[in-house]
């Protein structure tokens, strides 16, 4: 459940013949889809099992972390983060400064560079394709990278014609982070527009050439597996 009162769901998301460290866990679904939905905060979390290791450090990024409630099991009493993950790694070890966690406002000064005003020109008559990348953009200026601030975004264009973004999230332990496409791919699905991953026309992936942390190479091996037929286009920011 939101802070706004609304109700969210999250399903484990997994990439057939792909590496398992790709996989969505369903509390990383949701959390996404939180996010995506414009929440500001989480309030309760309903799982069917307890939290794994890996989400458990996932949501220490979260905003009012040590406040969401955690139900699970025959037990319906809430449980916090302080009781599954006591002692924590988290942002606090990484930054001496505060700065907005996961779920705040995010505002990253990111642009096109040449090339992809160049590739976006050359494109200029394909409505998918010119929403594809303003919605990468968009995510990259708005996505959780505050360790390696190597800010990106992405979207995916289905065969239909509709358009699901996402922004990269970072975990304060690296593992747990989630690329943009993982975050594109949990927007499609949660708002019912990817039947399965054949629907996959084209990926638009936003990023530094230069980064340290990069997704090209991670994304085109998973599109080789799960959507061979569909494109991926890697527009430079600056």
């Amino acid at each position: 459940m939101g802070g706004s009162g609304n109700v969210y769901v999250g399903v484990n998301v997994e990439f057939p013949r792909a590496p398992l460290n790709n996989s969505i866990h369903a509390e990383q679904c949701l959390l996404v889809n939180c996010l995506r939905s414009g929440e500001t905060s989480i309030r309760a979390l309903a799982v069917s099992a307890a939290p794994c290791g890996h989400c458990r450090q996932f949501y220490a990024e979260v905003k009012d972390a040590e406040t969401v409630e955690y139900i699970f099991g025959r037990d319906a009493r809430p449980k916090y983060l302080n009781d599954l993950l006591p002692e924590r790694f988290g942002p606090a070890d990484l930054q001496d400064e505060p700065f907005p966690l996961l779920l705040e406002a995010q505002s990253n000064p990111v642009a096109w560079a040449p090339e992809a005003e160049a590739a976006l020109a050359a494109r200029r008559g394909d409505g998918a394709f010119q929403q594809a990348a303003a919605e990468a953009l968009q995510g990259a200026r708005q996505c959780y990278a505050p360790y390696t601030r190597c800010h990106s975004g992405a979207a995916v264009v289905t065969t239909a014609g509709r358009v699901f973004s996402g922004g990269y999230i970072e975990s304060a332990a690296y593992n747990p982070s989630l690329s943009p496409f993982h975050c594109a791919v949990v927007h499609a699905i949660t708002q019912y527009g990817l039947p399965s991953y054949e629907h996959i026309r084209e990926v638009v992936l936003a990023e530094r050439p230069d980064a340290n942390v990069q997704h090209d190479a991670n994304v085109r091996l998973l599109l080789s597996r799960v959507a061979p037929a569909a494109g991926l286009t890697v527009l430079p920011l600056a």
